[in-house]
């Protein structure tokens, strides 16, 4: 009777030491206004007109016609405007979001050596968040540029102003696996055409060096400095360091910040967010061929909003196999993000940070929902068998009640049978004494509420609904037309011609490991 959680991826010679410092430039963006005048209403009759422009703790703040803003307290407004503020508390209205960094950056000062060696003879490399296995020792070279990219990228998510907050596994490391030969890649799991993937199942990154621009100088693999893409560990880092969000977010996003995060401008760890613009261009043309015109718009094809927010995991996956839809998949969410991020409303990113909480808290909401269910379920299905126990011996006390009853009343049948004969009251039978009260029957206990108010018995919680639910935060009061018009204004201004393409949706195809890497990366 529990409830499921349904929802539908030779030795090297010196010491690895680590500084830890951060450059971040942020200052605190002001809130979007709500976007109408109104009537506002106090408990006692009187009014005011005009639009919310700031939420605090137990007030608001109403600014009107005139400009002048005005506070009033939150529990002296009528029941309507009450619940008006809440419901755009909910949207994200009033959140300071910091603004987006100019860049991040952990100041690393190292060398690298080899860690150890593991019983299957792999090199094995450690950095503070990682832990490299690789089935060739690495020049000191590689696993420098190694060690950017990965820490470099979880610094940076765990610095956005979105709150992601990523955590290493248990054993304080997350596991990346390197292969020097692309067959024993496909061989771990590694996607056919795929130059990487993360494992959803084991938390590990697999990767083919020879993705990534690597050449063989004597028995270590070297880096090729000519070839080396960090664009293609950054995305897969970006699943890793994000693992707690993947069953709680779409796949439009977990794709699109991945691919966001690749298209920054990265260089020696150093995350470089005020070229944005510029990163934006450079990875639309080298990984989408989106060839920029000298003058006018360029045009881009994209799978509209409400279409590409639709798409599921699966669909996802089963799209890569057709390289023209997962390269319009992938570009489609990486501009949705980009523009959540940097072009929505004043381009302080409050929507999607509204969005990202609403989701994380409406699954808790719902996970803590399915706790407290199954809960209640143990507990009643506990006190059902301790129901059951005592009904079975209530059944037994009352067969033994009952033929004491009939034993007691054959006795004084037989006495006034007796009587009647006018036996000597010496020779009268001994009915004895009465039977004592019948047993109690045993009290059945209640159905709990949280399970009365579910009559399905049971079955699956979608989580899948907490992010359906969190999307009202971007689309606030648009329409998906609206929304679809606003993406079209806002990349025009940055030469841009969105043109609308419809998602393309193949069958379903199963996977050893959901490959989280545009197709437009992979090797000959």
């Amino acid at each position: 009777m529990a409830i499921g959680l349904n929802n539908s991826f030779g030795m090297l010679k010196g010491l690895i030491t680590w500084m830890a410092a951060a450059t971040v430039f942020c200052t605190v963006a002001e809130a979007q206004d709500a976007p109408e005048n109104r009537i506002w209403t106090s408990r006692d009759g009187r009014t005011l007109e005009g639009r919310l422009s700031d939420l605090g703790d137990g007030e608001v703040e109403v600014r009107l016609k005139t400009g002048k803003p005005v506070r009033v307290r939150l529990d002296l407004l009528s029941a309507p405007d009450q619940s008006y503020v809440n419901e755009w508390r909910d949207l994200g209205f009033g959140i300071k979001v910091a603004r987006w960094p100019q860049e991040l950056r952990p100041m690393l000062n190292f060398t690298a050596r080899e860690l150890e060696r593991n019983p299957n003879g792999e090199c094995v490399y450690a950095t503070p968040n990682f832990r490299y296995i690789c089935d060739a020792p690495l020049a000191a070279s590689l696993i420098k540029e190694y060690a950017l990219a990965f820490e470099g990228t979880y610094y940076a998510i765990k610095n956005l102003p979105l709150q992601l907050d990523p955590k290493p596994p248990g054993n304080g490391h997350f596991v990346v696996r390197l292969f020097r030969n692309h067959e024993d890649y496909l061989k771990a799991g590694g996607p056919e055409g795929s130059s990487g993937v993360y494992v959803v199942k084991t938390r590990e990154i697999l990767v083919p060096m020879d993705s990534l621009g690597v050449r063989t100088v004597g028995r270590r693999v070297a880096i090729d400095h000519r070839s080396y893409d960090a664009g293609t560990l950054i995305h897969e880092i970006t699943h890793q360091v994000m693992h707690d969000w993947l069953n709680v977010l779409p796949v439009w996003f977990v794709e699109g910040i991945a691919e966001y995060m690749a298209a920054v401008p990265f260089e020696d760890a150093r995350f470089d967010f005020r070229r944005m613009d510029e990163g934006l261009n450079q990875y639309l043309e080298s990984a989408y061929q989106v060839q920029r015109k000298a003058k006018g718009t360029t045009p881009v094809d994209m799978i509209a909003p409400e279409d590409l927010m639709a798409l599921t995991h699966q669909q996802w996956a089963s799209a890569l196999s057709s390289p023209g839809a997962a390269s319009l998949n992938y570009r489609s969410a990486l501009l949705l993000v980009y523009y959540l991020i940097h072009l929505d409303g004043k381009g302080d990113g409050s929507s999607i940070v509204a969005y990202l909480r609403q989701a994380w808290m409406k699954q808790g909401e719902m996970e803590h929902f399915v706790r407290e269910y199954n809960e209640a379920v143990n507990r009643y299905n506990a006190s059902l068998a301790s129901y059951n126990d005592s009904v079975h011996r209530y059944n037994q006390e009352l067969v033994e009640f009952r033929d004491s009853v009939e034993s007691y009343n054959h006795k004084v049948r037989i006495f006034n049978g007796q009587l009647r004969r006018g036996v000597p009251e010496q020779d009268l039978i001994d009915v004895g004494d009465e039977p004592g009260m019948p047993p109690e029957p045993p009290m059945k206990p209640e159905l709990p509420r949280i399970l009365a108010e579910r009559p399905d018995g049971g079955g699956v919680v979608d989580l899948s609904r907490a992010e359906l639910e969190a999307r009202r935060a971007i689309y606030r009061s648009r329409n998906p037309s609206q929304l679809w018009s606003d993406l079209e204004k806002a990349f025009a201004g940055q030469g841009l011609q969105l043109q609308p393409v419809q998602a393309e949706v193949l069958s379903p195809q199963g996977n050893r490991a959901i490959p989280l890497v545009p197709p437009t990366r992979e090797t000959p």
